[in-house]
């Protein structure tokens, strides 16, 4: 079955918006949605249309992460100089790579993966100096429960792939055993390389 929504000005896309929650349910299972609009394309409509769960959530979080990428697109919003961020620089205290220092992931060429905790999160440095996209400005991760959403905001220092099956699995529970036992890998494999 197919359901054509009509997005004519901006006050049908905000009411689509919050109707998301509603669409992803049950009810819309068997569902396929069609954009008709002048505005580019709605990726929540893609997603709408991914029936199965973990190839849904996949593209969500990916889409999210290629939404802030292009926000940030040729910026330096940290100021990276020598490897040392606007507060690294102020301070001067010999620490370098921002706050990606204490990720395990973190490497001389930038982030071996993909954390969309992590790309959100900025300093108040960054805050005073440049706009940041925010959890809010996301509306594709309106597609995600409630739960997966709190998941999400505190999934630091994390694979794209474990982020990815934490969603998945969607248990506080879980995840945050899970957590646990990252960060302790986490410092332990940062331990090692310091010694």
């Amino acid at each position: 079955m197919l359901k054509i929504l009509k997005i004519k000005d901006q006050k049908a896309l905000d009411k689509f918006y919050r109707k998301l929650f509603f669409y992803k349910s049950f009810i819309f299972k068997k569902i396929y949605f069609k954009v008709e609009t002048d505005y580019k394309e709605i990726k929540p409509i893609t997603a709408l249309n991914i029936k199965k769960r973990k190839e849904r959530i996949t593209y969500i979080y990916d889409e999210a992460c290629t939404q802030i990428d292009n926000h940030y697109n040729n910026k330096n919003i940290c100021g990276f100089k020598n490897n040392k961020c606007y507060v690294q620089q102020k301070l001067n205290n010999g620490t370098i790579n921002g706050c990606c220092r204490m990720c395990k992931y973190q490497s001389e060429k930038g982030c071996k993966t993909k954390n969309l905790t992590c790309k959100l999160f900025t300093c108040s440095e960054v805050e005073k100096r440049c706009q940041i996209i925010t959890f809010d400005d996301l509306k594709i991760l309106n597609l995600l429960s409630l739960r997966n959403k709190m998941i999400l905001k505190s999934n630091y220092f994390s694979k794209r792939e474990d982020a990815i099956n934490d969603l998945y699995i969607g248990s506080f529970f879980v995840w945050t055993i899970r957590i646990i036992i990252r960060l302790i890998n986490n410092f332990s494999t940062l331990k090692r390389k310091q010694s």
